[in-house]
């Protein structure tokens, strides 16, 4: 028989082991505990979200939606596509089936019967407010506007803050963060209220590379309206639109398909011109055309009337402006024979005109108080100034100030103007101007712009804002700004936005950095004369580049005879001496010495920007140089061209030598530029006409030519 009794030492190695044992059984527990209570907490963690995954989610839109709600959700679902790589289907309300999928809901609650898909109701505010917001319980996310325009705000503010899709992403060679989920929190609540302006417009104005570039494709040609409402922008302005067919242009049908609205030029009246006179009684009435008199008050009415009648036809959103000027962007004196002589004359013409034309659009609208606009533009604005022009009275009619022509900033008839009918005010301010201005390269800048309507506000309320931004390319930033401004005026300022800008688009760690960059950017042109606005205004004048440009042209054309004061004036200049402004006696001495420090201060942004351009994300490079980086390298080296230039006029010892550089950094100029052309902006300054690079190229080539 086997002794299987078990020694003292064997005993106490049983016991160790059944200890081990025991040790790891509960380390066993303790972990299955821990899955048990985080998965708890993914649950219950998901029960305060909805997440969205591919095929798990619909977007609804309800069959009597219009058709600018209906493009903006289309705009959604491709954001999705780009962003998952997935397009939800849009269906025309939610399923009454199992509640697993998720559904976005566009709600307007100018719609008949969209309230019927509310689950949760969230107060709204007044015109164009918006909310996004989600009810978990009931698995919906609301996309929801007080009406057509806060509705695709409350779209494009989901694409922008869910999906990550920045306003100008068309415009900036943008790429998507790809995301296999997107989490939308249950707390969810985005709420915006009426904007503080009512009509927030833009003026694309001398094209010279936009309307080309535009041509090459239906997205160049449509999608600068996606960003204009990506902004929450909401009115163009354009040119007479009137047709021979009794109707409006195919361009200002564009602007109702996005659900914009339209308003005109200041030298239109009822969207139509003087310049198309002729064409309406010949294609129209098939009679000859009467001549243009201020005593003809029957022709002029039934051309105004036709005008009318053609943009009820449309069915496009118009804000009517009334004026009466020539057939181009000139008082109507150029143009009528028996137009009076005198200013006192003049004004009563266009005083007794534009009452007519006010008149005229409330018994065809059937409105007692429409929404009208009048631009006080050059000669209106200085017989106004004068106390001669009154325009007409009414809670709606919007008195339409515009900054100084040529420098920007608040004319001498708002400055003297006292709002004691408390009227409301239009604002109209170019951040380009045709001959002497902004126009390859921004120059004005967003501190200027909140200036110049922060001094409007505090003379009433302002209802309408335009900005004239020529192509649109080089003035995003400002633009975008200017959109933050009118939207909502009271929280807007100007070096918040720029760093919030600079985050989204160049990265918030050198946010700071690039914002400071811009304001070294703006500051480094040449301010030829001195602030003389009541208070001051910082940089209230500013030397361009067109301005440059015309340094060129007209020093070339008296190139063999020396004078200290070569420029002259150009167009048509109501105002003596504004062309320029530059002060002192000489200007050829003025421009030597400004030149020399503003190609100094732009080298130093130049290089600046090289340096923190290698810095940045690979995906943001591009826009950084396109958009800052190119602009500052263009004006370096054209500030350098024209000192140059004005130093081979005044000193002719060295003078070939002084063309050959002022030619090359004419050329390193444009080459600045084309290293931006790329993607969709291949060719971008091919149809430059404005400030005429090879033209002005071909110029100091032929100088120099005569020089050597």
């Amino acid at each position: 028989m086997v002794d299987r009794s078990l020694s003292l030492f064997e005993f106490i190695l049983f016991i160790n082991d059944m200890r081990k044992i025991l040790f790891i059984l509960l380390l066993a527990c303790l972990a299955v505990s821990h899955v048990q209570h985080i998965r708890a907490e993914q649950t219950d963690a998901d029960s305060r979200r909805l997440s969205l995954r591919q095929g798990n989610f619909v977007l609804v839109v309800p069959e009597a939606e219009c058709g600018p709600v209906r493009l903006a959700a289309e705009t959604l679902c491709r954001d999705f596509e780009k962003v998952m790589g997935c397009r939800p289907v849009i269906k025309a309300a939610p399923d009454a089936g199992t509640g697993k999928d998720i559904y976005i809901v566009v709600v307007n609650d100018a719609t008949p019967g969209s309230g019927s898909l509310l689950t949760r109701d969230k107060a709204l505010d007044g015109f164009e407010s918006h909310r996004m917001y989600c009810d978990a319980a009931s698995r919906r996310i609301f996309l929801r506007g007080k009406d057509m325009r806060g509705t695709i705000y409350a779209i494009y503010a989901f694409s922008g803050q869910m999906l990550g899709v920045p306003p100008l992403w068309y415009w900036c060679d943008w790429q998507p963060e790809k995301k296999r989920r997107i989490d939308v929190p249950a707390s969810l609540d985005y709420y915006q209220p009426s904007p503080t302006v009512r009509y927030r417009a833009w003026f694309p104005n001398d094209e010279d590379l936009f309307v080309p570039w535009r041509r090459k494709s239906r997205e160049n040609n449509e999608l600068w309206l996606e960003t204009m409402l990506r902004l929450r922008l909401n009115t163009v302005e354009h040119t007479a639109t009137v047709t021979t067919g009794g109707t409006l242009s195919r361009e200002a049908m564009l602007y109702k398909k996005y659900g914009l609205v339209l308003t005109s030029h200041h030298m239109v009246a009822l969207n139509n011109s003087f310049a198309n006179w002729d064409s309406y009684w010949k294609k129209v009435r098939h009679t000859a055309p009467p001549a243009l008199s201020v005593k003809d008050t029957a022709s002029l009415r039934e051309f105004w009337q036709y005008s009318i009648d053609a943009v009820k036809n449309s069915g496009v959103e118009n804000l009517w402006q009334v004026a009466f000027r020539g057939k181009t962007d000139q008082p109507f004196w150029t143009v009528f024979g028996d137009a009076p002589k005198d200013d006192a004359g003049r004004a009563e013409v266009i005083n007794r005109m534009v009452r007519m034309q006010y008149d005229m659009i409330c018994r065809s609208t059937g409105e007692s108080n429409p929404f009208v606009r009048m631009t006080f533009y050059d000669e209106i604005s200085s017989l106004l100034a004068k106390g001669l022009i009154q325009p007409p009275t009414a809670t709606n009619m919007l008195w339409t100030f515009v900054a100084g022509r040529r420098d920007h900033y608040p004319y001498d008839d708002l400055v003297a103007w006292q709002n004691t009918g408390h009227v409301k005010l239009g604002y109209y301010m170019n951040l380009q101007f045709f001959s002497t201005g902004a126009h390859l390269a921004p120059a004005e800048g967003p501190w200027k712009m909140e200036a110049n309507y922060r001094y409007v506000q505090g003379k009433g309320p302002l209802t309408f804002s335009v900005v004239n931004a020529g192509n649109l390319r080089e003035f995003l930033m400002e633009l975008s700004a200017n959109a933050a401004m009118m939207w909502n005026s009271k929280a807007y300022d100007t070096d918040r936005f720029l760093l919030d800008f600079c985050a989204t688009y160049f990265g918030k760690e050198h946010a700071a950095e690039a914002a400071a960059l811009y304001r070294e950017y703006y500051e480094a042109y040449w301010n030829q004369k001195k602030s003389d606005f009541p208070g001051g205004m910082d940089r209230q004048y500013v030397f361009q580049d067109l301005r440059h440009a015309q340094v060129i042209r007209h020093i070339s054309e008296c190139w063999d005879r020396f004078s200290p004061n070569p420029l002259k004036e150009i167009g048509y200049e109501s105002v003596p001496g504004r062309t320029y402004r530059i002060e002192g006696g000489n200007q050829v001495d003025s421009l030597l010495q400004g030149m020399r420090k503003e190609m100094e201060a732009f080298g130093r942004v130049a290089a600046r920007c090289d340096e923190l351009q290698k810095r940045l994300a690979t995906g943001k490079q591009a826009f950084f140089y396109d958009h800052l980086g190119a602009y500052a390298h263009y004006m370096a080296h054209v500030s350098r061209c024209i000192y140059h230039f004005v130093h081979a006029y005044k000193y002719k010892d060295g003078q070939a030598g002084d063309l050959s550089v002022a030619l090359g950094e004419l050329e390193a100029a444009r080459n600045a530029l084309l290293k931006s052309e790329h993607g969709v902006f291949r060719g971008w300054y091919d149809t430059d006409d404005k400030f005429d690079m090879r033209g002005k190229i071909n110029t100091l080539r032929h100088l120099l030519e005569k020089a050597q």
